[in-house]
């Protein structure tokens, strides 16, 4: 092995270039040297790229490849072992340094670009929304009652993964997306779908489901959080947002609806920093993240977690960068970019 490898730069226009860098060491306890067969882009990577990075950065987060070096103490996978998840940045290279305790082992049954989708952050994100912040039984036994849940914006890659990560716990998913994408969002295990844009939607939700009172906002822009909150009939419940929300209806007129932004930066086990934000260490979110991924390789197999429709891309990492400036311009709906690497 060499000791360059290329990866996706940022540079001074807050342009992506590939550059030949110095590949990542293994240094610390528990860590894996990854050799990246595929990446999926998601719509924060736009958004680091142009809001917070600088020129040298890394990019990316989802990725799956092929385990080629051991740090000490790795006891979980070996080499030659095809595995996925998603880091910090630094996914958009060759090869890619990750924590050993983060990585789920891909099945044969699926591909890498599949394997990128599912081992990514927004799988990991549903799971943390639904199982860590609202206490869905995601890891033990489901409910039996079937209790209704809500996801709004389902048809977005957290929506699609949270409607699935809610049926593993028993509940009954009610969701909100376009009417074009209706019958997706059903086949990933929805019971029941509305028009998010119809101002009719949470009344309407109200009234059929009285008991609601939990929710995740995979939109969380504009009113969405709001209209969650007329959708819980007797105004009062938690919803976890994807982004943090300030709206000073929400507040005044449903006291009793408590919402709370949820990242999956606190799921890496360490503090991290994202331009100005700080995360600290998390080890009730990086426990459980752990077991969620030791469970993920049973639920693929089985066909209880499947990813998210994949738009296969060309290019590998020279084109990343337009993946990225199309998911800012909002053309790309209801599917997964990938690449090859």
């Amino acid at each position: 092995m060499t000791n360059t490898h290329k990866a996706l730069i940022n540079q001074e226009d807050k342009s992506l270039k590939v550059q030949e860098v110095p590949l990542p060491s293994i240094i610390s306890k528990g860590e894996v040297l990854v050799q990246v067969e595929a990446v999926a882009l998601n719509p924060g990577d736009w958004k680091i790229r142009d809001w917070l990075s600088k020129p040298g950065d890394l990019h990316g987060c989802d990725f799956s490849g092929t385990v080629v070096e051991l740090g000490e103490g790795v006891t979980t996978v070996q080499v030659g072992d095809r595995v996925a998840s998603f880091v910090l940045v630094g996914s958009f290279a060759e090869h890619v340094k990750t924590k050993a305790s983060l990585l789920w082992e891909v099945p044969d049954s699926i591909d890498w670009e599949q394997a990128a989708a599912l081992g990514g952050a927004a799988a990991d994100t549903a799971f943390q929304a639904l199982s860590l912040r609202h206490g869905l039984p995601v890891l033990g036994e489901p409910v039996t009652d079937k209790r209704p849940f809500l996801v709004w914006a389902a048809s977005t890659s957290v929506g699609m993964y949270a409607i699935q990560v809610a049926k593993l716990a028993g509940y009954t998913v009610i969701a909100t997306a376009s009417p074009k994408n209706e019958a997706l969002v059903k086949s990933f295990g929805a019971d029941a779908v509305y028009p998010y844009a119809d101002e009719s939607t949470p009344s309407k939700i109200a009234e059929a489901y009285p008991t609601l009172s939990q929710a995740l906002d995979c939109f969380a822009e504009g009113t969405s959080t709001l209209s969650i909150a007329k959708s819980f009939s007797n105004k009062a419940g938690k919803i976890i947002t994807l982004n943090p929300v300030n709206d000073e209806t929400l507040a005044t007129d449903f006291p009793e609806v408590k919402h709370e932004w949820t990242t999956c930066y606190t799921l890496l086990g360490e503090a991290v920093s994202v331009g100005p934000m700080e995360f600290p260490l998390n080890e009730e979110d990086f426990k459980a993240m752990a077991e969620w991924k030791q469970k993920v390789p049973e639920l693929v197999a089985s066909g209880k977690l499947k990813a998210n429709p994949i738009s296969h891309q060309d290019g590998g990492l020279e084109s990343i960068n337009d993946g990225l400036d199309w998911l800012k311009a909002g053309k790309v709906s209801a599917q997964k970019l990938t690449y090859r690497i």
